[in-house]
């Protein structure tokens, strides 16, 4: 990047004046904020501009409580891609503050983070290589995670009583738990598929289907003409 010469994002004007309004704020107040390392004069020019360094954005979106996406009109311009009014305007309609807090952007980058990454950090507090983890076969591995995260429900239970959104019932304690159990099945359903399903089809190939077809098929394709071979049955 050229000398002097400052990496900013697109910001809508009009969308960031209304997200402000709604966090029963203004530009006046943001400028004024210590939190805020810039005037309402830098807000303003930026806002002209139609960019804002990103630095700048972080620190408005983290003082409202507000996704940076749903402040900088990010996801209102997202809108575009629906071609149906209805569709669009329900999706516009659902942009509110109280949808978006400042928590779901930092957990949309945490959660493009291979999860990897955080059980070798948790096992690295126990003095624990990650190797040790690697080592171990997949249901070994499936039932340590599992139960460190079926240890921190209570833990989460009794600390909090509400989530980022302000939900008591707390939901997402119960999906993690959910999905992790849906991984299990889908691992065992595929390698059923790839051990038992294409050794089948390859000793007695379905109409139409060759064995060279049958040993380039994937371990959905090979489900689904389970599905299939049997319906006809």
């Amino acid at each position: 990047m050229p000398k002097g010469i400052i990496y900013k994002v697109p910001v809508n004007k009009d969308v960031f004046s209304s997200v402000v309004k709604e966090c029963n704020s203004s530009i006046i107040k943001l400028g004024e904020c210590e939190e805020i390392k810039c005037t309402e004069r830098t807000i303003r020019r930026s806002l002209k501009e139609g960019k804002i360094t990103p630095c700048y954005l972080e620190q408005i979106a983290k003082y409202l409580n507000v996704d940076t996406r749903l402040l900088s009109g990010d996801l209102h311009k997202q809108a575009d891609n629906y071609k149906d009014y209805f569709l669009k305007s329900m999706y516009l309609a659902q942009l509110k503050v109280e949808n978006y807090p400042y928590f779901r952007k930092r957990k949309s980058d945490l959660d493009k983070q291979p999860i990897e990454g955080l059980i070798e950090q948790i096992l690295a507090l126990f003095q624990i290589s990650f190797s040790q983890f690697e080592d171990m076969d997949f249901e070994h591995k499936y039932l340590l995670q599992y139960d460190l995260l079926d240890a921190m429900f209570p833990v989460m239970r009794k600390h909090f009583s509400v989530d980022a959104y302000g939900r008591k019932d707390m939901p997402e304690l119960e999906r993690i738990i959910y999905e992790l159990e849906n991984f299990r099945e889908e691992h065992y359903r595929h390698l059923y598929a790839d051990e038992v399903l294409r050794k089948k089809f390859l000793k007695k190939t379905p109409n139409g289907k060759t064995k060279s077809e049958i040993n380039r098929m994937s371990t959905e394709d090979l489900i689904v003409l389970d599905l299939y071979n049997n319906h006809d049955e």
